[in-house]
């Protein structure tokens, strides 16, 4: 599959997708990994390609480790995390199955220096720095509502008024028209959908404000009309029966 240079930030919300082995995201801007969503619908990807993408934190290679249980080519070029010291034997480290990592095969003796740097302190420093920058990043990520929904009220629109209903894309409407629970609900269904049509059909509801677990009420039957009031010459036939009965 080729996602190259569609500008997405985050690795993440793939439905069940077993047969899916390569996946190409070069020249995005992605800076976060869902290993969950990855370990769980696309448990068989063995080629990763995220070249020219934001990815600077340790946190991101050790997310890629545990949900990518059988990747073998990882190509990381062009991200700011290359930068680091021991760039390279920390990835081997946490993502043992590499057999190819940057565009260079990994050799036996990459693989001994890593466990070294591992268990010396300098690895342990890098252990903490990436606990550290994981709960920096699950932080920005449960800030992302909030800032969408500031952008809504004082972002690009020339007015700073919020509307209820139906928003300009799903990505609003979600941040703005439902609960903690519902979104945490909703972001169960995409990754649990089992085809892209249903999740298009989330998407759809979610951008109109309605809650996927509840009928869209455009499908929905209305309920019949109301009986007619009685007219005038059945209120009378019906006083004059009672008269003849009286």
């Amino acid at each position: 599959m080729d996602l190259s240079n569609n500008h997405l930030q985050r690795v993440e919300n793939f439905p069940k997708m077993e047969r899916l082995t390569t996946l190409y995201l070069g020249g995005n801007e992605i800076h976060h990994v869902d290993a969950r969503n990855l370990k769980k619908n696309v448990a068989n990807l063995h080629t990763l390609i995220l070249t020219g993408n934001g990815v600077k934190g340790w946190n991101v290679i050790a997310d890629l480790g545990e949900g990518c249980s059988k990747l073998e080519y990882l190509s990381l070029v062009g991200n700011p995390v290359t930068r680091r010291q021991h760039y390279r034997l920390y990835t081997i480290h946490k993502i043992p199955t590499l057999k190819v990592l940057d565009f260079q095969k990994v050799k036996q003796s990459e693989r001994d220096r890593a466990q070294r740097l591992a268990s010396s302190a300098a690895g342990a420093a890098m252990e903490a720095d990436c606990r550290l920058e994981a709960r920096a990043a699950a932080s920005s990520t449960a800030n992302d509502d909030s800032a969408i929904t500031s952008k809504t009220y004082n972002g690009d629109n020339e007015t700073n008024t919020f509307e209820p209903g139906e928003g300009k894309n799903a990505e609003e409407s979600f941040a703005t028209q439902f609960t903690m629970e519902e979104k945490a609900k909703i972001r169960e269904m995409v990754a649990n959908a089992a085809s892209a049509e249903e999740i298009d059909r989330i998407e759809n509801l979610v951008k109109k404000g309605i809650f996927p677990g509840k009928t869209d009420s455009s499908d929905s039957i209305p309920p019949p009309p109301p009986p007619p009031p009685p007219s005038e010459d059945q209120d009378n036939n019906g006083a004059s029966k009672r008269q003849k009965i009286e």
